[in-house]
């Protein structure tokens, strides 16, 4: 790594950094607690804390009030049984820190110091003396780079913490308990199931919803009665919370295929049932908390629903919608259409009157900011209802008059994959852009292609040009598009990186299962190269794979 020149300024700014995110930089914690903060003040120490630790690590040296502080940690490990203590010391006057990890071999004690304008850190010399060269090089290859990084970056007031709602320890200690007692049983119920999802993240994922909403219930004293988990999906948030002693229902427009194989109780708590907002009312009249865990279109319903019913809830937002169930408009653009849909779905909350508080999840997701509403300001109103309806009228197409109801999802789940549309649409959209490719092949043919003419390789944003309105509007509404379909036609066309795409050369079926490993299996179907390319198809007829 070439020489980056820091000033002091930015030195402590990397320190602060790493006091708070030392886990980042171990896999084999979840998070670094601050246990105590002593300041060193004319040589003696004093009982100080976190506020004026930050405070004294981005204040000038001339202004600074002390000599340095010394730092009690807890790490909370992942898979560990026991916590790891570590202290820290900082010394303004050295520009030194030292971390050490007490009554532990498997963490490296470190010092990190700012010597002239260069950063050096080190792992101290007991550890390598005991042949720890690996630790030598994490100091060196781990450490130091992301050091610089910190120290380089803008300070972030608005950086919203994760998990600042719970007690931390309490969570990370009821999620390793659920991760050892569910995970193994869950992943097999997963592969009976023979479920397409990944396994790993969706049991992770909500294993630790689970861990978070027992916790945040215990922290804030607001144990459910009863809870329903609205848009479950797979069930199996709501088979976890059962397990774990909490009573609760899940509704859901379609049975999934885990469902029978979850124990008896779980199953007779799931309830293949459609959410019809304006129309829905609960079948436990003792449910006082509504979850929306990645619920798509019931999100921004999730508040409404619940100070209709009278209830807390906890929203978990994946999917943008509208509340008539299409999808979500952005109202400004300077931002992520998930942050501003996210401002949106506060905003519902706060006019349903509840206090709503947001807090970040430590998920396998990058949609993991939360909102909860515990407490009600004031009764769900007329002024509710009426702001209900004005973003009801925004999308007519959305809501049945006639039944008073809004329409968010059929029952039957639509096949989306370009695989329902009209063949006659796939055929002319795959031909034209064929066409498209071959423009002025000529000047692209070569002769390690024998002179058969490969064409172009076209952006897909060069190809949707190429298309007029009519002919994108007949799969405008299929997952993925023109992407979809170009892969789902991959015996014509291939992906050559930076979204780009190109026409596919033939293989000999021999050459083709040589390359890949794999068996090519003969098609029924005529060979397109053949009927449309100029030059026809480059292969034999006992060579190539279809119909000669």
């Amino acid at each position: 790594m070439a020489a980056v020149q820091l000033d002091e300024a930015q030195f402590w700014q990397s320190i602060a950094i790493l006091i708070k995110n030392y886990h980042a930089l171990n896999k084999k914690l979840f998070e670094v607690l601050i246990t105590q903060v002593q300041k060193l003040q004319q040589g003696k120490l004093y009982e100080s804390n976190e506020a004026e630790l930050e405070q004294q690590l981005r204040t000038n040296a001339n202004e600074r009030t002390c000599e340095g502080f010394r730092i009690g940690y807890k790490m909370l490990t992942k898979k560990l049984a026991t916590n790891i203590l570590a202290n820290g010391t900082v010394d303004f006057s050295k520009q030194s820190y030292e971390c050490h990890f007490l009554g532990y071999d498997g963490f490296d004690d470190f010092s990190v110091n700012l010597i002239g304008d260069q950063l050096e850190a080190v792992t101290l010399p007991h550890r390598v003396e005991l042949g720890c060269e690996q630790s030598s090089c994490w100091a060196q290859f781990v450490l130091k780079p992301k050091l610089y990084k910190w120290s380089q970056g803008k300070r972030d007031e608005s950086a919203q913490k994760s998990l600042r709602l719970l007690d931390v320890e309490m969570y990370s200690e009821l999620y390793k308990k659920l991760k050892q007692k569910h995970a193994q049983r869950l992943l097999q119920c997963w592969q009976t199931a023979n479920e397409s999802t990944d396994p790993l993240k969706f049991i992770y994922e909500d294993l630790a919803i689970a861990a978070y909403l027992i916790t945040l219930w215990n922290c804030t004293q607001s144990q459910p009665t009863a809870f329903a988990d609205l848009g479950c999906g797979n069930g199996l948030l709501v088979h976890v919370l059962n397990a774990e002693g909490y009573r609760g229902y899940g509704y859901d427009v379609r049975r999934r295929k885990l469902w029978s194989l979850y124990p008896a109780q779980t199953n007779a708590s799931l309830i293949e049932q459609t959410v019809e907002p304006n129309s829905f009312s609960l079948d436990y009249p003792d449910i006082d908390w509504l979850i929306g865990n990645h619920s798509d279109e019931l999100s921004p319903w999730l508040p409404v629903l619940a100070a209709r019913l009278k209830t807390s809830f906890f929203l978990l937002p994946c999917c943008p919608f509208e509340l008539s169930g299409v999808k979500y408009q952005r109202r400004n653009t300077s931002i992520s259409a998930y942050q501003d849909f996210l401002i949106y779905a506060r905003q519902i909350s706060d006019k349903c009157g509840f206090e709503t508080l947001q807090d970040r999840l430590k998920i396998p997701s990058t949609k993991r900011l939360a909102l909860i509403g515990l407490k009600h300001t004031t009764k769900a109103n007329q002024c509710l209802e009426h702001f209900v309806q004005q973003e009801l009228q925004k999308h007519k197409a959305g809501v049945d008059s006639a039944a008073n109801s809004v329409k968010l999802r059929e029952k039957a789940e639509s096949v989306r994959n370009c695989t329902q549309v009209e063949k006659s649409i796939i055929d002319a959209l795959v031909l034209k852009i064929f066409c498209m490719l071959l423009a002025n092949a000529n000047t692209t043919s070569n002769a390690m292609d024998n002179d058969w003419l490969p064409g172009q390789q076209l952006t897909m944003r060069d190809i949707a040009q190429g298309l007029t309105k009519a002919e994108l509007s007949g799969i405008k509404s299929e997952c993925g598009g023109i992407k979809t379909l170009l892969r789902n036609k991959h015996e014509v066309f291939e992906f050559c990186g930076e979204d780009r795409i190109r026409i596919r050369k033939p293989k000999a079926a021999a050459a083709a299962t040589e390359s890949t490993g794999k068996q090519v299996t003969t098609k029924k179907r005529p060979c397109f190269f053949k009927q449309h390319h100029p030059q026809g198809c480059p292969l034999k007829g006992n060579e190539c794979s279809f119909i000669h």
